[in-house]
């Protein structure tokens, strides 16, 4: 669920599981839990150990269950849960035998949406120690049992999972649904109806007001609950977050200092103050806090993307190919590993010039071809690799018969209608000046200058990569001939907006959004749809069902292409909270 992804994590108070070690536990109301009604749920069972398969089933069933799947690894899991519905309950083992585990299964069930929120997610372990768990509660399941456990144990945690997610379910589903503040009301009546889990409403409320942008109301919130509460970690990370929004980073330093201080294990914590730097300008200080969590959790892919992201900015290039070995190694054949990734971490592989850079190369191969060998979202992908493998290896014909290659599972992909990833087409751009193909250069630089107008980084490396080739006169035309072309396109649809004429807008931005695929485009075409949506609640503006449905179709199209083409966008992200939180 985006922005609660650590919503029923066990710093809460009111949820299950151990104690962190060297804390006195949280005294729970003894108020009547609901009881689970094992004959009514589905499971799925995940454990690579048939004697501990047989155990769980067999504890489940003698309390009622009947509806009982078993699964032994990550992929099978992955499919199950994939194709065969969702399943009210899941017990993970943490250790899987096919290399992954149950965190990394975890984090992909939930970036994907395979589940629903309302899904019980216990993991169970061998590991006694804090520490090997962390990643796993980070992660926020709703509990995690330390082997050996028995049927009682199971039971009590189970149920106690189950009386949670149950009391939570109403303002949960509504906050999956973008309902922020229908959700926000159901916290506040819940929270004094149901005083027992009145710390999950609360959180859950100040996550609404964060997502509605109602930042200083936030503030005010946390606040509120850190003055009973003075040392609850959830509270002060959301009083911090609320800061952060309203550009106070001092401030928000000072609060997740302190927090980090009580709590040294609490990674998001470290994310906070990592994006703080980031915006202070301070991006060495960033890279170092963010190799401090990865060694704390080296299996979080979204912290190796980042780390590779500010390595590359800072001009590290060892970093980030070590922070790309590590996401590349945790992430086989996960949906989170984009093409970009392996096209990326080829181009910093060929200017290595390790030893190893060929191994790592040849590894990507088998990656390529064993998880993603039908998508032909991943065929270009697959070329640079190879490519970037016959440069390592020195062979100037196979370089060039690879390139060729990669030339016409270029032409294939855009012929094929697939969006290239900003980072092939950079990765392309590069190879085309190495082999003193001009028009394939100029062709790369023209798709990318209209795709990232304006973004100044972009451009800058868009320049030097063609200045390397001696063709800096025609990066020049290029460039000045799309933001003239961009300026040409934009000016009438926006001169509609600004009188009035928002529908008319609409489908003059849609017009040219499907024949430039140029972010800025998409990102007004956006912002247009957006106003539409806010005059019609105004009651200014009447709109049709039909008309309604294209626009929401249009809305997703347009976020999810800015989002694929320039990741981070910060206008993106405004414009997404904006239309999440508004009835459309």
């Amino acid at each position: 669920m985006a922005g609660l992804t650590d919503l029923d994590g066990l710093f809460d108070d009111d949820g299950g599981g151990d104690a962190k070690p060297g804390t006195t536990p949280l005294r729970r109301p003894a108020a009547q839990l609901l009881p689970c009604p094992y004959g009514t749920l589905s499971y799925l069972l995940i454990e690579d150990s048939q004697t501990m398969r047989v155990w769980l089933r067999n504890t489940i069933a003698n309390a009622g269950g009947t509806k009982i799947d078993v699964s032994d690894s990550y992929h099978d899991a992955l499919y199950r849960i994939r194709n065969r519905g969702n399943y009210d309950v899941v017990l993970c083992d943490y250790i899987l035998s096919d290399t992954r585990d149950g965190q990394q299964l975890l984090e992909e069930v939930r970036r994907q949406k395979l589940l629903p929120q309302s899904t019980i997610w216990i993991m169970i372990t061998g590991e006694r120690k804090y520490e090997q768990v962390f990643s796993a509660v980070e992660l926020a399941p709703d509990d995690y049992l330390i082997k050996p456990i028995s049927p009682d144990m199971l039971h009590v945690r189970l149920g106690k999972a189950w009386d949670r997610r149950q009391a939570l379910k109403g303002a949960t589903d509504l906050f999956d649904a973008g309902r922020f503040g229908e959700a926000l009301e159901v916290c506040r009546r819940s929270s004094l109806d149901n005083p027992r889990h009145s710390s999950g409403f609360q959180r859950i409320a100040g996550e609404c007001m964060l997502q509605m942008e109602h930042f200083q109301e936030a503030y005010d919130h946390f606040e509120s609950i850190l003055t009973d509460r003075p040392v609850l970690p959830w509270a002060k990370l959301g009083k911090a977050r609320a800061f952060f929004h309203l550009d106070r980073y001092d401030e928000t330093a000072a609060i997740i200092e302190e927090l980090i201080h009580d709590n040294p294990d609490y990674l998001h914590a470290h994310d906070l103050l990592a994006k703080v730097h980031e915006r202070k300008g301070d991006l060495e200080a960033t890279k170092v806090l963010l190799k401090l969590v990865l060694e704390k959790n080296p299996k979080s892919l979204q912290r190796q993307r980042e780390i590779a992201r500010i390595a590359v900015a800072t001009d590290d290039p060892l970093t980030a190919i070590d922070a790309y070995a590590m996401m590349h190694r945790h992430g086989r054949g996960s949906s989170f590993i984009r093409p970009g990734d392996f096209s990326t971490y080829a181009g910093m592989l060929i200017k290595s010039g390790s030893k190893a850079a060929l191994e790592r190369l040849e590894g990507l191969s088998a990656n390529l071809a064993d998880f993603h060998k039908s998508d032909p979202a991943y065929a270009l992908s697959g070329k640079t690799v190879s490519y970037a493998a016959a440069v390592a290896k020195g062979d100037r014909k196979a370089v060039d018969d690879a390139y060729q290659k990669m030339r016409q599972a270029l032409g294939a992909t855009t012929a094929g209608g697939h969006e290239l990833d900003r980072e092939e087409s950079m990765f392309v751009l590069e190879a085309a000046v190495e082999m003193g193909d001009e028009d394939t250069a100029c062709q790369m630089a023209q798709a990318l200058y209209q795709d990232h107008i304006g973004n100044q980084s972009i451009e800058a490396r868009i320049m030097t990569m063609m200045a390397k080739g001696g063709w800096e006169a025609h990066a020049t035309r290029i460039a000045e001939g799309a933001s003239e072309n961009l300026r040409q396109l934009n000016v009438a649809a926006a001169n509609m907006a600004k009188h009035g004429q928002l529908l008319g807008a609409v489908e003059e931005f849609a017009r040219l959004a499907e024949s430039n695929k140029n972010v800025a485009v998409y990102l007004n075409a956006a912002t247009c749809i957006v106003k539409c949506f806010e005059e019609l609640a105004a009651g200014r503006l009447a709109i049709d069902g039909d008309t309604r449905k294209r626009l929401n179709n249009r809305m997703q199209g347009y976020l999810n292409f800015v989002a694929l083409r320039d990741v981070g966008n910060h206008r993106l992200e405004q414009i997404r909270k904006t239309w999440e939180a508004m009835p459309h």
